[in-house]
């Protein structure tokens, strides 16, 4: 098991608040923020994998 930097962390969850953040703003503007909420969260789990992924190809 390898130790992970606290900045590997941020990353993905800089990437999951972002993600959600863009979910309750469509969600706002399209009268579902629950709904848009956690399709945006399951968005930002997905794209912090795959940076984090891609972080580590390099």
């Amino acid at each position: 098991m390898s130790k992970r930097g606290m900045s590997d962390y941020l990353n993905i969850g800089i990437s999951i608040a972002f993600c959600t953040a863009g979910g309750i703003l469509l969600g706002i503007l399209l009268d579902n923020p629950v709904l848009y909420l956690c399709i945006g969260a399951g968005i930002g789990v997905v794209v912090g994998a795959v940076l984090q992924l891609y972080k580590k190809k390099k």
